[in-house]
């Protein structure tokens, strides 16, 4: 039997460049305490809670898991299986704030997966079945109590016997749909500097410029990612497509609404360190030589670049309302100092253009 104990902690210092914004602050986006560990060597266990942020419920993980590579079997809350960057760990990402891709996709939710690898780790799978109201304690609609379901497959033809510089070639695709009701309508697209407030540059609900709505048909979302490293240097790329079906306003013919987004991301290790995948994500870097100033070292610095892009429906945005935007694009630069594997500081400036005027 064994326990391991983990969690994360991130504070933040954020500084917003507009004049009249008035929100110049520190803050402290996550502090998680994780246990996880094995039983026998067949049948393993997590649980993740979170004491701080608005985004989350306080149970941020909580499952039991049998079996082993090939086949596993996990139930409890945990990630949908769904898109890269979700799949990647917080400290395996290279900048301060998620994508807008991560906005659209699928989050936490109570179900069941099947998961794997196969081929010598060339091929990731996961299919499961899930609620589909997200994290234990959401409130479930009235009308449809079908599951969601949700599938991702990821190859990675090279990793065995292909030339070097191709080893860390993933391709891959997810996607999702649930049946769903109005009481479950419900998505905030945020920018990078938006993330642990209330703001966002897309709301989408129940209560739309028609009026209230009176039904709802279902919900798909469709993912495609790719991934490629070479040493100290990567790109990742994703792009999801999210699709809400049969929204019926009163009085108003059933209309669909689709919204769309993506991103495209370069890394370069300053020190010389690797970028590694494993099981269809990547994984915390590894300095070659932790901060030491005894010994004259430093840990490792990482440069990362990205570009996002986000598409709203048009056509469900309230005139006037100044809470939606059609478009925005946001371009980031990041600096990481790695001391260790645990520890690291990150220096974030966003910039985020968008095609109308929010509040506020």
């Amino acid at each position: 039997m064994a326990l391991r104990l983990g969690g994360a902690f991130q504070t933040d210092y954020r500084y917003y460049l507009e004049t009249e914004r008035a929100d110049n602050r520190f803050d402290i986006r996550r502090a998680r305490l994780r246990f996880d560990g094995d039983l026998t060597r067949w049948v393993r266990y997590g649980l993740e809670y979170e004491f701080q942020g608005n985004e989350t419920s306080n149970l941020v993980n909580a499952y039991a898991e049998l079996g082993k590579v090939p086949l596993s079997l996990r139930m409890g809350q945990f990630k949908q299986p769904f898109s890269l960057e979700w799949q990647t760990r917080d400290k395996g990402l290279y900048f301060a704030e998620r994508s807008f891709a991560y906005s659209l996709g699928a989050g936490r939710d109570n179900g069941m997966m099947l998961h794997g690898t196969v081929w010598d780790g060339r091929c990731t799978y996961a299919l499961g079945a899930f609620n589909g109201d997200g994290p234990d304690g959401s409130t479930r609609g009235t009308e449809s109590d079908d599951p969601e379901a949700a599938a991702r497959l990821v190859r990675a033809p090279f990793t065995v016997g292909g030339p070097a510089w191709l080893q860390n070639l993933q391709f891959g695709g997810s996607g999702t749909y649930a049946g769903i009701d109005t009481a479950n309508l419900s998505l905030s697209v945020k920018s990078p500097g938006m993330y642990g407030s209330s703001r966002s540059l897309y709301r989408q609900s129940h209560d739309t410029k028609f009026g209230v709505l009176q039904d709802v048909d279902g919900r798909w979302r469709l993912g495609l990612e790719g991934f490629w490293s070479c040493g100290p240097v990567a790109l990742a790329g994703e792009a999801v497509h999210l699709r809400f079906t049969g929204l019926k306003p009163a009085g108003e013919p059933s209309q669909d609404a689709e919204f769309s987004a993506g991103y495209l991301s370069a890394m370069w290790a300053l020190t010389g360190e690797s970028f590694i995948l494993s099981r269809g994500a990547l994984q915390p870097l590894y300095p070659h030589r932790f901060f030491d100033p005894d010994a004259g070292t430093w840990g490792a610095f990482v440069l990362a670049a990205r570009v996002d892009h986000f598409e709203g429906d048009e056509g469900w945005i309230t005139p006037g309302a100044y809470v939606s935007v059609k478009r925005a694009d946001t371009y980031t630069l990041a600096c990481n100092w790695i001391l260790f594997p645990m520890y690291r500081v990150v220096l974030d400036l966003s910039h985020t253009e968008m095609s109308d005027k929010i509040r506020v």
